[in-house]
């Protein structure tokens, strides 16, 4: 072969090596191996949806898990215990970490300082030292928080019954996030002149029994986006239609036990937390320097049953 026809093949074979290069990069859409630990708190449909809703996440981005996506998850079944021997497994073994519920992240940031880390279904993560500020989380984790505004969640009860003078809360004193919200809730329901009582528990055994006895002192009760409470929505459903009391959950899911639920979508929480996982993953930001999210969506349900046990129309409950 003469020089100048051996050079005009070479030349065109680098320049189809380049383009086919070209090609394959233009059209690589496949997301790059990672390995994502997930600790949740324990088993509610709250936090089951938020889980679901951050995979679905990273599976539509091209993470699906048995192919480029390694998932370590565990439940800690609500067991302080469990949390503890938990994060050991987990720490500095994954690329990004998700803790779903106050104590899971509490105690996974204990025990991890340098691993990217995110959280969902957390109330106030200032209060319960998750984060520096809102805006500027400072360390190594950040998420999504799932409080609803208080005063609608209370107007909400008040809209289903307007005689209401006293309404109880219910919640669990070992969650930061829940002493939270009882503060907020009684400093807005005594600013409208109504009395407030409330009773704690620190196990879901104890809910029944407590439920019952609230019930009997109060004219309408708010329920916080507690796990206790979340856990057992349904029991406490069931005493407050044997006691006649109208309830507020401030959690989607609390609509299956309470007369009504306004809070967020936490299936939707959990996708906008994976896409926070997206930012960590693909384009190699850190939770120090993203500020915490807020629900995107929040929406109102009534329990249709419920409604009828206390002679609501429910209508009236999402009516403008």
């Amino acid at each position: 072969m003469k020089i100048k026809q051996l050079a005009k093949v070479l030349g065109l074979g680098a320049l189809a090596l380049t383009l086919g290069a070209c090609g394959q990069a233009a059209g690589d859409t496949k997301a790059a191996e990672a390995s994502v630990g997930v600790l949740q708190f324990m088993e509610h449909e709250s936090l089951d949806r938020a889980r679901e809703g951050f995979t679905d996440a990273l599976k539509e981005a091209g993470y699906e898990e048995g192919k480029n996506l390694t998932l370590n998850y565990q439940n800690a079944q609500g067991d302080q215990s469990n949390l503890q021997s938990i994060t050991q497994q987990l720490a500095g073994k994954n690329d990004l970490i998700l803790s779903i519920a106050t104590p899971a992240a509490q105690a996974m940031l204990n025990t991890d300082k340098k691993t990217p880390q995110l959280f969902t279904a957390v109330t106030d993560p200032v209060s319960a030292k998750l984060v520096d500020t809102a805006e500027k989380p400072g360390a190594n984790m950040t998420g999504t928080s799932d409080g609803a505004p208080t005063d609608k969640v209370v107007d909400l009860l008040l809209k289903a019954d307007p005689s209401i003078k006293t309404i109880g809360i219910l919640y669990n004193s070992s969650e930061v996030n829940s002493e939270m919200q009882y503060k907020e809730a009684k400093d807005y329901i005594e600013s409208k002149g109504l009395k407030v009582e409330s009773m704690t528990v620190t196990t879901t055994n104890e809910i029944q029994q407590a439920t019952k006895a609230l019930a009997k002192k109060v004219d309408g009760i708010y329920l916080p986006t507690d796990n206790t409470v979340a856990n057992t929505i349904q029991t406490i459903g069931q005493v407050l239609k044997e006691e006649k009391v109208p309830s507020v959950a401030a959690f989607d899911a609390g609509v299956e036990g309470a007369l009504c639920a306004y809070g967020v979508d936490y299936y939707e929480l959990g996708k906008q937390t994976g896409e926070m996982a997206l930012d960590i993953l693909k384009n190699g930001k850190t939770p120090a320097e993203m500020p915490v999210q807020k629900s995107e969506k929040l929406v109102v349900k009534v329990n249709d049953d419920m409604a009828k046990a206390l002679g609501i129309d429910p209508k009236s409950l999402t009516e403008e």
